[in-house]
C-alpha cells in the first residue's frame, strides 16, 4: 500500500464492500451487527429513560413542587395569603409541567445524539473481527488472532473511536458554530460564504475522522501506534474522506443512524477500509 488515494477511490471502496461481502458469504456478518445493534440500542435507550423517568419522579415529589390542599385555598381565596398561596399552587403546577417537557426533549436528545455513539463503541470487537475476516478474504479457515483478550481490546478501541466522533459531532459543531457566529457578526459581508464553507468544512473533517476511525483496526494488526497509524491515515490522502463521508452522512442526519447508519455504516467502512488498504491506487 503506497501512493495518495482519491476521494472517489474511497467512496467506491465503501459501497463496493457489500459487493465483496456478498460474493464471499459474508452475508451473515450483517445479521450480526443488526441483531447487535437493535439489542444495544434497546437496552440503552430503556436505561435513559428509566433512569431519567425516576429522576423526574424525585423532582416532581420533592417538597418544594408540592400543592396546598385546595379547600384551605377556598377559604381564604380573595386575602393576601390565599392569593400568595394559589399563586405557588399555579407556579409549582406549571413548573412541574415544564420538567414533564424537558425530560421528554433530554430522553428524544440522548437517544438521537448520544445512544449511537455507546452502540458503535458496543459493536467495535465486532468492527475489528469483520475487519480481520475481510483480511482473509472471507475464509474461516483463515487463523484467526481473536480472543476474549483481544474483545476487550476492540471495545475499548471502540470507545475510543465513538468518543472522538462524539467529539467531532457535538463538540466541533459547537466550536465551529460559535466561531461563525462570531465572525459574521463582526464582519457580516463573510455571512453567505461562511454559510457554504462552515458546513462543507465541518463535513469533510468529521468524515476524515470518521474514515480514520475505520483503519485503526488493520494498523494495530501490523504494529502500528496511534502516531504511526494517523500518520498511515494521512497517507492515504482524501480516500480518507471518501471512505469516511457514507458513514459521516449515516451517523449525522436524525433518525437515520438507527437501525441504518449503525448497521450498514460500520459493515461499509470496515470491509471498505481493507479493500482500500489492499488496493493499488489508480494514477
Amino acid at each position: 500500500m503506497s501512493g495518495k488515494r482519491s476521494f472517489l477511490e474511497g467512496w467506491l471502496a465503501f459501497w463496493a464492500s457489500f459487493r465483496y461481502m456478498r460474493q464471499r458469504g459474508m452475508k451473515g456478518w450483517i445479521l450480526v451487527f443488526s441483531l447487535t445493534t437493535v439489542l444495544g440500542w434497546c437496552g440503552i435507550a430503556f436505561a435513559w429513560w428509566y433512569s431519567l423517568t425516576h429522576l423526574r419522579d424525585i423532582i416532581l415529589e420533592s417538597p418544594s413542587l408540592g400543592t396546598m390542599n385546595s379547600s384551605a385555598i377556598d377559604a381564604d381565596a380573595f386575602t393576601w395569603s390565599g392569593i400568595r398561596e394559589l399563586s405557588r399552587i399555579v407556579f409549582s403546577q406549571g413548573l412541574a409541567s415544564l420538567i414533564q417537557i424537558l425530560f421528554a426533549v433530554a430522553g428524544v436528545f440522548l437517544n438521537l445524539k448520544i445512544t449511537k455513539f455507546l452502540v458503535l463503541a458496543i459493536l467495535g470487537p465486532l468492527i475489528a473481527m469483520l475487519s480481520e475476516r475481510a483480511s482473509s478474504g472471507g475464509k474461516e479457515s483463515q487463523p484467526s488472532s481473536w480472543n476474549w483478550g483481544g474483545f476487550l481490546h476492540g471495545f475499548v478501541r471502540g470507545a475510543k473511536s465513538a468518543l472522538l466522533m462524539f467529539l467531532v459531532e457535538i463538540g466541533l459543531g459547537m466550536i465551529i458554530g460559535l466561531g461563525s457566529f462570531l465572525v459574521s457578526m463582526l464582519l457580516p459581508f463573510l455571512a453567505p460564504f461562511l454559510l457554504v464553507l462552515v458546513p462543507l468544512a465541518f463535513g469533510v473533517l468529521g468524515s476524515w475522522f470518521y474514515g480514520a476511525a475505520m483503519f485503526d483496526c488493520i494498523w494495530e494488526r501490523r504494529g502500528l501506534g496511534s502516531r504511526a497509524g494517523l500518520k498511515a491515515s494521512r497517507e492515504l490522502g482524501s480516500a480518507v474522506v471518501g471512505l469516511g463521508f457514507p458513514l459521516y452522512i449515516f451517523m449525522t442526519i436524525p433518525f437515520l443512524a438507527f437501525p441504518l447508519g449503525l448497521i450498514l455504516g460500520p459493515v461499509g467502512g470496515a470491509v471498505g477500509a481493507v479493500l482500500l488498504d489492499e488496493s493499488e491506487p489508480n494514477g
